[in-house]
């Protein structure tokens, strides 16, 4: 496997595969995993546009610019996938699921607020503007399978910063799309309604234990740079 990081893109090679798809078997196909960073300034977050046969936005805090991609790429977005139920993350779904017809995604335990568009828990005050019930599409647990042809995501559960704040984890290359669960230098706040220390020390612990067991390369978080999986240890010990 190979990691070529050019500006903005991660493109991974994942080696030569066989795969089945849509009742067509594949023979010697060569895959690749292509990451395009739509990086937050300030408040925003970062939105991860990531590409096998399908295409998938992770958080839709930027549609102008998830937009632009998918037109340059000349690909649309089949999955819009939420990491937790908060504005930034979440602003731009209805107008991308408008566009695209993607498949608005979010955990289970985070779901029913977006539903309800229940605006204590998604706080859209904070950065004045409104906000609209917004139907979710498929409810994710731990364990559920994004498949992006010949690539998967799977979905992580780890609470603390909401109820049902997830991370994705992609096998072949190791990547984690971690949301504000963890970042470079952190974790996420716990103070705001439905965070839960407790419950966020112990999703860190899991993910030590993915690292350990499985392997983390890159860390994306939903804010600030990129990290890797040797960092989570001393997050862990600074934090808990």
């Amino acid at each position: 496997m190979t990691n070529v990081e050019v500006g903005d893109v991660s493109r991974i090679h994942l080696g030569i595969w066989d795969y089945y798809q849509d009742g067509v078997i594949f023979l010697g196909c060569v895959l690749f995993l292509m990451i395009y960073s739509l990086m937050g300034l300030g408040f925003e977050c970062n939105c991860y546009f990531v590409v096998g046969k399908k295409a998938a936005l992770i958080d839709a805090g930027d549609p102008k610019a998830a937009m632009d991609k998918s037109l340059e790429l000349n690909m649309g977005i089949n999955y819009l996938l939420t990491t937790h139920y908060h504005f930034d993350h979440v602003l731009g779904l209805l107008e991308l699921k408008a566009k695209t017809g993607g498949l608005i995604a979010a955990h289970e335990a985070d779901a029913v607020f977006l539903e309800n568009g229940d605006k204590t828990r998604i706080m859209p005050h904070l950065f004045g503007s409104p906000f609209s019930k917004v139907h979710v599409d498929m409810r994710l647990a731990e364990g559920h399978i994004i498949d992006l042809g010949g690539l998967s995501l799977e979905v992580i559960h780890t609470p603390g910063h909401t109820p049902g704040s997830i991370c994705f984890y992609e096998a072949n290359s190791k990547s984690l799309f971690s949301g504000d669960t963890v970042f470079a230098d952190g974790v996420g706040r716990t103070d705001f309604p439905g965070g839960s220390m407790g419950d966020l020390e112990k999703s860190v612990e899991k993910l030590l234990l993915l690292h350990e067991k499985r392997g983390i390369e890159t860390i994306y978080p939903g804010h600030g740079p990129p990290a890797c999986g040797n960092d989570l240890e001393a997050i862990y010990e600074e934090y808990f």
